[in-house]
């Protein structure tokens, strides 16, 4: 009898303590399930900008975003360590999403402190630029279903936007052409086509065009594309050719400064030289020019 006591008594005990660990373990996921909540709703993680001095709780931020079902916005700090598809990657959207939501035109004009705004679904978010405007406008402008746009920014279908105000449209990108200005605030001074030479006074075509800005102005690549050719040819000065995609090469001539060596993979927007005043001129410009299968054509054809 006494036997069974003991054995009954150390059953309780054991079992005691088994429903106790359990518990404690229940307890422990409770706790973190409830620490991941807060984190996926703190009010910290919306339109600020990221430090990289915590590192280790800004990816499980990020990988925590990226799985949620709520649309979520931050803000974020780009450095020379990032890249536009790792970020997409990192939050669950992708390169579109980011290119279009921070109209980045060019991979090459990104640097090192830019605040992106990022999403962790796929779209974009569009700037409203006038006021008073109703979800069925906004609708109609992408070619969305209003309750689609109710439904992932959590607005009422009577909801009126304000200028400046953001909403999400997803799976709705800007298409940015595939070539752009390889000079900022500038114009052309001479057209492509035949013209009257500036130093030799005969009729001569002209095989791109010229474009204006000051000795040293930045000049940057139209188009991703390989340095085929980087130095000097007669009537070019200082030449730098890109090879792009679809039997396209960009020509940058009269250059003070070649920034690329051949072989060189280089993105859109990225520096590549400075304008000068080498070759046939008659005054600092860039000779800029664009050719299909070897041929040069009219620049304006993928520019505008």
């Amino acid at each position: 009898m006494k036997n069974r006591t003991k054995i009954f008594i150390f059953t309780l005990f054991f079992c005691i303590l088994v429903v106790f660990v359990f518990y404690q373990r229940i307890s422990a996921n409770k706790y973190f399930e409830f620490s991941k909540l807060k984190l996926i709703y703190d009010d910290t993680l919306y339109l600020t900008n990221y430090s990289k001095e915590t590192g280790e709780i800004e990816d499980l931020k990020a990988e925590i975003i990226s799985k949620i079902d709520p649309l979520v916005v931050v803000g974020y700090k780009y450095s020379s360590k990032d890249n536009l598809f790792s970020l997409a990657k990192k939050f669950g959207t992708n390169v579109d999403s980011l290119r279009s939501t921070n109209y980045i035109e060019a991979l090459g004009l990104l640097y090192p402190g830019k605040v992106l705004l990022i999403t962790n679904k796929r779209g974009m978010l569009y700037k409203v630029q006038t006021d008073s405007v109703d979800v069925f406008t906004i609708a109609k402008k992408f070619n969305k279903d209003a309750q689609e746009i109710c439904l992932i920014n959590e607005i009422p279908p009577t909801h009126i936007f304000q200028k400046g105000d953001y909403v999400f449209i997803p799976e709705r990108y800007i298409r940015f052409r595939d070539f752009m200005l390889p000079l900022f605030n500038t114009r052309i001074t001479s057209s492509f086509g035949l013209r009257k030479h500036p130093i030799f006074g005969i009729l001569k075509y002209h095989e791109g065009v010229d474009l204006k800005q000051k000795y040293g102005a930045s000049v940057r690549a139209a188009a991703d594309g390989k340095v085929i050719y980087a130095g000097w040819a007669k009537g070019y000065g200082n030449l730098i050719i890109l090879k792009h995609t679809k039997g396209y090469t960009t020509y940058y001539g009269h250059l003070s400064r070649i920034r690329v060596k051949i072989g060189q993979r280089v993105y859109k927007g990225q520096v590549i030289g400075n304008v000068g005043t080498t070759g046939w001129v008659t005054g600092p410009h860039l000779h800029f020019e664009v050719r299909k299968n070897g041929i040069p054509i009219n620049p304006k054809k993928v520019l505008f």
